[in-house]
C-alpha cells in the first residue's frame, strides 16, 4: 500500500519525531575566549552520548546518525535531512545555523 503525502506535511510529520527523539536531551555549554573574542560551543547529550554539537563562531551545528535514525522512513535525500534538522534546531533552540553537517557518532563523543 502507498501513501501519498504532501511535502509540507512531510516535514511536519518529521519535525515531529526529531522533537519526540530529542525532547529529553540537555545541554553542555563550554566557553572560550582568545584574541578572535569569546565563543561557545554546546554540547546536547541524551542517554546515548553527545548527538549534536553546535558552534556559535561560525554557526555550525555537527550531527550523529543517531538524529537522522528518526526520520529516516520519510525518504528524505542528505541534503534535505541536513536542510530539515537545521530549520528544527533554529526553531527549537533558537540559534542560527548555516551549515550542518554529518559526523560519526565516534567523533562527537
Amino acid at each position: 500500500m502507498k501513501v501519498l503525502v504532501k511535502e509540507s506535511r512531510r516535514d511536519q510529520l518529521a519535525i515531529k519525531e526529531l522533537d519526540k527523539a530529542f525532547s529529553n536531551m540537555y545541554e553542555d555549554v563550554n566557553y572560550v575566549t582568545d584574541s578572535m573574542g569569546e565563543r561557545k560551543t554546546i554540547h546536547y547529550r541524551n542517554g546515548d552520548g553527545v548527538v549534536m554539537i553546535y558552534g556559535d563562531a561560525a554557526n555550525i551545528l555537527y550531527i550523529s546518525e543517531d538524529v537522522e535514525k528518526p526520520i529516516e522512513f520519510f525518504s528524505y535525500t542528505p541534503k534535505q535531512i541536513k536542510d530539515l534538522v537545521g530549520k528544527w534546531f533554529s526553531n527549537k533552540f533558537e540559534l542560527p545555523v548555516k551549515l550542518v553537517q554529518r559526523v560519526n557518532k565516534s567523533v562527537l563523543n
